[in-house]
């Protein structure tokens, strides 16, 4: 998970429960002290700072539903149009290390989406990531706790039985990543005055073999042979916000209660039959920025822990895109899903 990632290279600074600019201060952690420090130790490719672990990269395509209903019909969902997709599957660890307990994390990379975006200096990007994992809430509240927390780990820990809780809901067996219930974790815009978070969960998947928990790449193996079998359709979800005390905005612990307010279905990502191990769609696949702010204004994220992403994600993808040669900057176009010789 992050804090096994990051645990050795966090410090404890002083014992303050306010940090100036805690933005700053999750910068410096994620990329001088993690990512450039596996770069020095030569990393090679160099890769994400966390997420490192590559369960598998598919292509697909995002069909907004027909006929939602008008309060739905906002920004990317506005029409019913299909948007082809890049998606990456991956697990918060090293390699080697079993993937049992572990979170899991899914990247999506939308298209063809025209209007302006909100993550400079791609703001005439054609594209719109999501990202989402497989626990609905995070560990700590706001990018001020999430710096605190890092400054001493094993105290903050110590110190905050909702922390150990959330740590421990989180180590849990995946079956596979296509079974499992992802979500945004951040809430978003919806429009101008509303708010939202996102769902994943399967509508449709093939049977998968038996997992073994405790060898090292069976979520990629699993992803593979469900892919090589059946086509996979996944419901992509919006919950309103409708209680502001009860759906908080900037409290990330908190989980915004599915009865007050059930989540919709407003497009499905639908994976078609592909062998994600062919023509390098790893590599591909690796190559791929995502950030929660490359999205159109109606969908703009909210909140501290939001600001902070937007921050990490763009420097660690710089980083990854200098040293290892990539062209700086989103892609114009998608990769096409078949190539043949």
């Amino acid at each position: 998970m992050i804090m096994a990632n990051l645990r050795s290279t966090s410090s404890v600074i002083n014992a303050s429960t306010h940090v100036q600019d805690p933005i700053a201060e999750l910068e410096e952690l994620f990329i001088e002290k993690t990512q450039m420090r596996r770069i020095r130790a030569g990393q090679c490719p160099v890769r994400r700072p966390v997420f490192l672990r590559l369960n598998g990269v598919a292509h697909g395509r995002f069909e907004v539903v027909e006929d939602l209903p008008d309060e739905l019909k906002v920004g990317l969902f506005a029409q019913a149009k299909t948007y082809p997709a890049w998606v990456r599957y991956s697990c918060d660890i090293p390699d080697g290390a079993p993937e049992r307990g572990e979170t899991v994390g899914l990247g999506i990379k939308l298209f063809g989406v025209e209007g302006e975006k909100c993550l400079e200096p791609d703001e005439s990007s054609p594209t719109v990531d999501f990202l989402l994992q497989n626990h609905p809430v995070f560990f700590v509240n706001d990018a001020q706790d999430m710096a605190l927390a890092f400054r001493d780990f094993a105290s903050w820990i110590e110190a905050h039985e909702d922390t150990r809780a959330i740590l421990a809901a989180m180590r849990k067996d995946v079956k596979s990543v296509l079974e499992s219930e992802l979500w945004s974790v951040i809430p978003f815009y919806f429009g101008l005055q509303k708010f939202c978070k996102y769902k994943i969960e399967p509508e449709v998947i093939s049977l998968g073999p038996e997992p073994d928990f405790d060898a090292p790449g069976y979520l990629k193996a699993d992803l593979h042979q469900r892919l090589m079998t059946a086509e996979v359709r996944l419901r992509f979800m919006v919950q309103l916000q409708e209680d502001d005390d009860c759906m908080p905005l900037d409290t990330a612990t908190h989980e915004w209660d599915e009865v007050t307010s059930a989540p919709v279905h407003v497009a499905t990502l639908i994976l078609p039959i592909q062998d994600i191990d062919s023509r390098n769609q790893s590599v591909y696949g690796e190559t791929l920025a995502f950030n929660p702010w490359r999205t159109l204004k109606e969908h703009q994220p909210v909140g501290s822990l939001a600001q902070a992403r937007k921050v990490i994600y763009q420097a660690s993808a710089t980083v990854r895109r200098h040293y290892n040669g990539n062209v700086l900057g989103e892609p114009q176009v998608e990769r096409p899903a078949q190539l043949k010789p």
